[in-house]
């Protein structure tokens, strides 16, 4: 736990869990948002952004605020601020919180260049861009962000800037948000940094199914399948494992179709050697 104590000195304010209400809607938020990984996920640490030790962090917020106002005057009153998620290394956050996002932060143009964070109700999807340290810990970073007026991004866009002046960020739905897409000209300006939460993966019991008195098969869980493929997976498959997962939850998609998404996306070798850790049958849950 050496990297996460040096996080004190590195002007993050370890957040105690007894008796702390934010520790507390920080934490249930984050497993809120993992869904159906809420529960092989166990929060280990949350940091949260000491604004007060130094002038540059200071003047940093004093920016966010500015622009809050900016905003709020240019969409008639309201500057909509909302709380969302991003993923990465701990280093990488922590040289964030320090420094502020740059181009090298670019690194998922599904929807148009700038940075993507995802929603406070979809910490999950920040988890998938994450990877297991030496602790074996992973880290997400809960952000404010100043959304202001929104625009619906498409899936493969090459789009870096607002499309008109009525717009101020972007959205990869409309109705209903994931990612939030912030354009280069304000990924400093956009988003303050508030807290990394430090996570690890659990597993569940996986299931037995029952034929009579002996048990003839047994399951393995999603939740499980996830945990123990996210260090051998890089982050896109691990997204593009979610999203199949979502398309067959809401049934546009088969099982049949599913299973073969996941095995397309996992490759063979790998899902054998997780159902002989699990000692059973690939029947996922």
């Amino acid at each position: 736990m050496e990297q996460i104590n040096i996080l004190v000195s590195k002007g993050l304010m370890n957040i105690l869990e007894v008796e702390n209400e934010e520790y507390q809607l920080v934490k249930n938020g984050f497993l809120k948002g993992m869904g159906f990984m809420g529960n092989v996920t166990n929060v280990m640490a949350i940091h949260k952004n000491n604004v007060a030790s130094s002038l540059t962090r200071q003047a940093r917020l004093h920016s966010f605020m500015i622009f809050s106002k900016a905003v709020a005057t240019k969409c008639g009153g309201d500057p909509n601020v909302r709380y969302a998620w991003y993923g990465s290394s701990l280093d990488d956050l922590k040289q964030i919180v320090s420094l502020g996002f740059h181009d090298d932060h670019y690194h998922n143009h599904s929807h148009g260049v700038g940075i993507s964070l995802f929603s406070a109700k979809y910490s999950i999807d920040s988890a998938m861009c994450t990877m297991e340290d030496e602790n074996g810990l992973r880290h997400v970073m809960l952000c404010r962000v100043i959304v202001g007026k929104v625009e619906a991004v498409p899936d493969g866009s090459n789009q870096s800037h607002p499309s008109s002046i009525h717009y101020d960020t972007g959205v990869d739905d409309i109705s209903a948000p994931t990612r939030h897409i912030i354009w280069p000209a304000f990924i400093n300006s956009h988003i303050h940094p508030d807290y990394i939460v430090s996570f690890k993966y659990t597993y569940m019991k996986d299931p037995q199914v029952y034929r009579g008195q002996n048990p003839q098969s047994k399951y393995v869980l999603f939740p499980n399948l996830m945990a123990r493929v996210s260090n051998r997976l890089k982050p896109l498959q691990m997204s593009y494992l979610l999203g199949s997962y979502r398309l067959y939850q809401e049934r546009k998609i088969s099982r049949e179709l599913w299973v073969k998404d996941v095995r397309s996306i996992i490759g063979d070798p790998l899902l054998r050697e997780v159902i002989s850790e699990s000692s059973g049958n690939l029947q996922l849950l």
